[in-house]
């Protein structure tokens, strides 16, 4: 772990590339509020962190702001929303990656800059949609924002196996770190084991393993897994 210029504490991945390099950033979900239609402040500091970025690296590079994800299985909070992009697709509550475009473009991310990428259902496949779903535009570097924790764990086995571009994280500050639970890092490793190669059954394959553990987890009484 170390700092980078602009106050950004950066975790390691690729080896040999910084933060100057990076051309992308890729802002997995990290849950919605009580109604199913707003960010939980956790995934609110994400945001924030995903802007400052844009500000220092994205822009000049011309490249993107990927948000990832749509929402826990667990989570049936909300009601039926549907995208103007995607009017036959459903959805219960507003998806987490489309909250958090919203609050980029709140902030002054220009639109052609952010994807929103609303139907992976936790971190795994949020990494692979992202990347085999073709929503970075081309196969330069990306940063990946997320509270420590989860972000040592997104390093460490997700983006290895999911990622086909080279990598870094960059820490999300918080006052009261959340320490991850051991089940978090098995599950995520049984769900990247041995995936196809090609995109389409490697993304069917993860999501019925995610969805499999979610529901396991519910019957056991458990809000997250993580």
């Amino acid at each position: 772990m170390k700092d980078a210029p602009g106050d950004f504490r950066m975790v390691a991945g690729t080896a040999g590339l910084g933060l100057d390099d990076v051309a992308h950033v890729l802002v997995p979900g990290r849950g919605r509020d009580h109604t199913g239609c707003g960010l939980t402040a956790g995934a609110l500091d994400r945001v924030a962190v995903a802007q400052a970025l844009f500000d220092r690296v994205v822009r000049r590079a011309q490249g993107r702001v990927v948000c990832s994800g749509y929402k826990s299985p667990i989570d049936q909070k909300g009601t039926p929303w549907r995208s103007d992009d995607a009017p036959d697709r459903t959805y219960r509550g507003v998806p987490e990656a489309e909250l958090m475009r919203r609050e980029l473009l709140r902030r002054g991310v220009p639109a052609d800059a952010v994807r929103a990428e609303r139907e992976s259902i936790d971190t795994v496949t949020n990494f692979l949609r992202a990347e085999l779903e073709g929503h970075f535009g081309d196969a330069r570097p990306v940063a990946i924002v997320a509270q420590e924790h989860h972000l040592h764990r997104m390093i460490a086995v997700i983006a290895p196996r999911t990622l086909r571009r080279a990598y870094l994280g960059v820490i999300v500050p918080e006052k009261d770190p959340q320490a991850e639970s051991p089940l978090a890092t098995l599950a995520s490793r049984l769900i990247v084991t041995a995936l196809p190669r090609k995109p389409g059954p490697a993304i069917q394959q993860a999501t019925i393993r995610a969805e499999v553990i979610w529901r396991t987890a519910r019957l056991a009484g458990m809000r997250r897994y993580h």
